[in-house]
């Protein structure tokens, strides 16, 4: 005998890898109907469906019937395949429509998924174009205020060259004016030593006294020399007042 996993109706259905054991108790929130017995005892002969789980239990004790019954045993084990078989095979459509429920559901949850996924993606390239447009717009300023920057530095050049431009031409001038000032100190230098007096022939006093200095006249005990004394001359007499050597 082996005991088989009886599907209620409405139950999801047991994957092909389920393999528990006879301690195993389902979902307390499914429900079944009265009476409704979970694991049945079927002959290994016995046909089972797809849907169905098996579970040997070789340990147990089966108890065979009486020989003097074989018809009625026979009659209850055939009763109870069929009563299993046909429980198998409205678990098995209950369980596959509760499948194809979950696999209905689970594709809804994925489109909401996916529809979410694509709202957010649609969010994010508008503010990726957002963010696009505002960098055109901080490249085209910076274009401008660089071609601004570009023509207030050739202003700048220009007028620095302007400036030592006229260094230049002020330093010629300054050299020029200092040319001039020493051309004319060499001139003024020039003409005081032209226009320095001439030594004044002595004046004919009927004589032969002359005196070429006051200090000559004093030695000689001349001085004072009035003009008609013998060595007066006017230049012993600075002033002009006709006495020398006063």
């Amino acid at each position: 005998m082996r005991k088989v996993y009886n599907l209620p109706p409405g139950w999801p259905a047991p994957t092909s890898e389920w393999t528990p054991d006879l301690r195993w108790e389902p979902n307390p929130e499914w429900s079944k109907p009265d009476g409704w017995q979970l694991w049945v005892d079927v002959p290994d002969t016995a046909l089972i469906g797809e849907g169905a789980v098996v579970v040997d239990v070789p340990d147990e004790e089966v108890h065979k019937p009486p020989r003097r019954k074989p018809l009625l045993v026979l009659g209850g084990v055939a009763a109870t395949v069929v009563v299993f078989l046909f429980g198998v095979a409205a678990g098995g459509g209950s369980g596959a429509a509760a499948a194809a429920e979950a696999e209905a559901s689970a594709a809804a949850a994925e489109r909401a998924e996916v529809q979410t996924e694509t709202e957010a993606l649609a969010g994010a390239q508008e503010l990726l174009a957002a963010d696009e447009a505002q960098l055109a717009t901080d490249q085209k300023g910076l274009t401008t205020q660089t071609a601004d920057m570009k023509q207030k530095a050739e202003k700048l050049r220009s007028r620095e060259v302007a400036v030592k431009s006229a260094e230049t031409d002020l330093e010629a001038r300054e050299s020029d004016v200092a040319n001039r000032e020493a051309a004319v100190e060499s001139a003024e230098a020039a003409g005081t030593a032209e226009e320095e007096p001439a030594v004044e022939e002595p004046e004919d006093t009927g004589g032969a006294v002359y005196y070429d200095n006051c200090d000559a006249a004093r030695a000689a005990g001349a001085a004072p020399v009035r003009s008609g004394d013998p060595g007066y001359g006017s230049h012993l007499d600075r002033d002009g007042d006709g006495v020398g050597c006063e």
